[in-house]
């Protein structure tokens, strides 16, 4: 798919959540996250990324507009969103790779890492719903 319009399945929402959330081994020690993003609001900032080990942390209040306290990623300086992103009509295909947690721990072999993704909006301090929640485990 290389361009097409989606409209928003959370109606009300001040955000469209991302779509189609895939993750992949990129690496022993790092994941590569893809989705699809159709942010034309004009407050949106970009993406935030949750990782953990522990699905519950994500799938409690997952259509919910503020996870903040949920484990997600900042950006190199330590700030939201974790992607910045520009608005856009039509529908984009985003990637990014995780090489630590949100602690700054590094990602271990063996261990299941459940992951979401969300629309943001640095403005209004708020989130759009969680992506679909996927999970990965990493292997040799």
């Amino acid at each position: 798919m290389s361009s097409c319009i989606i409209g928003s399945v959370y109606q009300g929402f001040p955000l469209d959540p991302p779509l189609g959330l895939i993750a992949y081994q990129a690496s022993s020690n790092s994941i590569k996250l893809e989705w699809w993003g159709n942010n034309s609001e004009s407050y949106f900032s970009g993406y935030v990324v949750f990782i953990t080990t522990n699905s519950n942390d994500l799938y409690t209040n997952r259509d919910s507009t503020n996870h903040f306290d949920k484990p997600y990623i900042t950006n190199s300086t330590g700030s939201l969103p974790t992607i910045q992103a520009p608005t856009t009509i039509v529908t984009s295909k985003y990637t990014y790779q995780v090489n630590t947690l949100p602690n700054g721990s590094n990602l271990v072999l063996g261990v299941t890492y459940y992951i979401a993704v969300s629309a943001y909006s640095a403005s209004k301090s708020t989130f759009s719903p969680l992506s679909n929640i996927t999970n990965i485990t990493l292997t040799n």
